[in-house]
């Protein structure tokens, strides 16, 4: 029984990667909290973080192909926050704080494609994604505590961009937008009804490297 699912593994390791991209990918990501805390907006200036990815491009077709890819992406905001003296003075020293999240993230896109030339194909991309939540900054302490700081996010990639194609290698650019299900956080104080909530908006910008074996 070990041995035929072995056998069945290395099969579909061996169709998928047959005549396929293996390809590694890596870039910016740009984010921005709104962290909604008693009527303010926190946080909510862009941060540049980084995203990279290993994944395979399989079932390649003419005018489309799949897309599975693992990674890791950084997402988080920016604020300024004017400092007080211990008189609750205001000092002319500003601080700026960067929360940030790290997630290990998985997703598979369908990659709608159109060849202009024989070695370059525009394409649109849309597909399922799931983020696990790896590593965060200090600001995130006092969610984790009260056990609102949600360790998934789910949502949808949508993007596009561009492939040129020399020999085996595969040379790309493209951009993905991440839309999110879920929020980072969402909490209520009991008593008060007081609370608040922590949402994400993210884009990348990354180049692509791939083999075709």
């Amino acid at each position: 029984m070990k041995r035929t699912g072995l056998l069945l593994i290395g099969l579909t390791i061996a169709i998928l990667t047959n005549g396929q991209t293996i390809k590694i990918q890596g870039g910016t990501s740009i984010s921005k909290l709104d962290w909604q805390l008693k009527g303010l907006s926190l946080y909510n200036k862009t941060l540049i973080g980084y995203s990279i990815f290993a994944g395979l491009d399989y079932l390649d077709k003419q005018y489309f192909n799949l897309s599975t890819n693992i990674g890791i992406i950084r997402k988080g905001g920016k604020d300024e926050i004017v400092l007080t003296d211990q008189f609750g003075e205001l000092t002319r020293q500003i601080n700026t704080e960067k929360p940030t999240l790290d997630y290990l993230s998985i997703n598979t896109m369908i990659d709608l494609k159109y060849r202009i030339k024989e070695t370059v194909s525009p394409f649109i991309s849309l597909g399922p994604r799931f983020d696990y939540l790896v590593g965060r900054s200090k600001h995130f302490d006092s969610l984790e505590e009260i056990d609102e700081l949600k360790s998934t996010s789910i949502g949808l990639i949508l993007g596009g961009g561009l492939k040129y194609d020399i020999s085996n290698l595969q040379f790309g650019l493209r951009a993905d937008y991440y839309l999110d299900f879920t929020k980072v956080a969402d909490w209520t104080i009991e008593n008060t009804g007081n609370g608040g909530e922590v949402t994400v908006n993210t884009f990348t910008i990354n180049f692509t490297l791939g083999y075709k074996p």
